[in-house]
C-alpha cells in the first residue's frame, strides 16, 4: 500500500469537493479557503447615502455625481407611496470596483431606502461554504443576537452557476405594499 501524499490527499479532497450535493448542480468547496474582504462590510448597512457615497470616494476613488464627500447636506424626500424614485435613491457601486471588495466579487448591490443602506449583497464567483464566507467577511454567526447594532441580518447563498452571494440587512424593507398609501 502507498502512503498517501499531499498531492493525492489534495486530488482526494477536491474530488469530494467537486462532488454534487444532493438537489445542486454547482459544488460548495466545504473546505476551501477564501481571502479576507478588502473592507469592513459590517459597517455599510444603514450608512447614509452621503456617507456611503464620501466613503467610496476616500476608499476606491470613485466619485458619485450626486452623493459625495462636497455633498454638504442630504435629507431624503422620498416617500414609498408618491415619491418613490427619492425614496430609493443613493449611489450605486461600479462593477468595475467589485474586486476591491473581495478578490473574486464580481458585483456589489446597494439597496437603499429613505436615504440609508437598506441592503448590501456581494456576488462571489465560486461557490463556498457559509462558515467560510462568513469568516472572509467577519461575519458573525447568523444568529441575531451576535449581530452589530446597524446589522439586522446575514446571509449566505449559493444561487448557482459557480456564485455565492452575501448579504447583509441593516433593516427591514418598507415599500409601498408595506404602508397604507390610501389607494
Amino acid at each position: 500500500m502507498t502512503r498517501p501524499t499531499a498531492r493525492r490527499i489534495a486530488a482526494f479532497t477536491l474530488g469530494v469537493l467537486m462532488m454534487p450535493g444532493p438537489g445542486f448542480a454547482t459544488t460548495v468547496a466545504a473546505s476551501a479557503q477564501l481571502a479576507p474582504s478588502s473592507v469592513n462590510l459590517v459597517a455599510w448597512p444603514r450608512m447614509s447615502a452621503r456617507d456611503f457615497g464620501c466613503y467610496m470616494e476616500k476608499t476606491f476613488g470613485h466619485r458619485d455625481k450626486r452623493f459625495n464627500c462636497a455633498m454638504k447636506r442630504y435629507s431624503n424626500q422620498g416617500d414609498p407611496c408618491k415619491n418613490t424614485r427619492a425614496y430609493y435613491e443613493g449611489p450605486t457601486f461600479p462593477d468595475s470596483l467589485a474586486a476591491r471588495v473581495h478578490p473574486l466579487a464580481t458585483h456589489v448591490e446597494l439597496s437603499w431606502e429613505h436615504g440609508e443602506l437598506q441592503q448590501v449583497s456581494v456576488t462571489l464567483r465560486g461557490t463556498f461554504a457559509e462558515p467560510i464566507a462568513r469568516r472572509a467577511f467577519g461575519l458573525p454567526d447568523a444568529q441575531a443576537a451576535s449581530l452589530p447594532v446597524n446589522v439586522m441580518s446575514t446571509d449566505i447563498q449559493q444561487p448557482g452557476k459557480g456564485l455565492t452571494d452575501v448579504s447583509l440587512t441593516g433593516f427591514d424593507h418598507m415599500g409601498a405594499g408595506d404602508v397604507d398609501c390610501g389607494g
